[in-house]
């Protein structure tokens, strides 16, 4: 990916539900990080990671941003906690992080996984 690519903008919202860590849980916003190189080395875009949509938590508690992002070098969807460790991920190269499979406890992630629900506006203005 370069840094000139065109991405349609980033219009969801993310909101992760039951998490083993209860402070992981809650909405994520489409990411406002600045670009950056990430470590597979791709340059990252306003609501993109690694060449996929990414969100930051709507609270802005965390550490990381962007917070629900996706890995190329792991070809993984990761969540992190609020100290910016990841927690839970799913292994898959979905376009999106799937709101129909099981994610899986990470290293720093505490059982159970979460759900996810993917909203196509901010569900805050429903």
């Amino acid at each position: 990916m370069s840094e000139s690519q065109d991405f349609k903008p980033n219009t969801y919202y993310i909101e992760v539900i039951g998490a083993g860590i209860s402070e992981v849980d809650g909405l994520f916003v489409p990411s406002l990080a600045p670009a950056q190189k990430s470590e597979s080395g791709t340059m990252s875009s306003l609501g993109y990671w690694n060449g996929k949509m990414a969100w930051d938590r709507a609270d802005g508690k965390s550490e990381r941003s962007p917070a629900l992002s996706y890995s190329n070098s792991y070809k993984s969807w990761r969540i992190c906690r609020l100290d910016g460790h990841l927690a839970y991920h799913l292994d898959c190269d979905d376009d999106l992080p799937p709101a129909d499979r099981e994610w899986a406890v990470y290293k720093m992630g505490v059982a159970p996984a979460p759900k996810i629900v993917i909203h196509e506006s901010d569900p805050r203005e429903a």
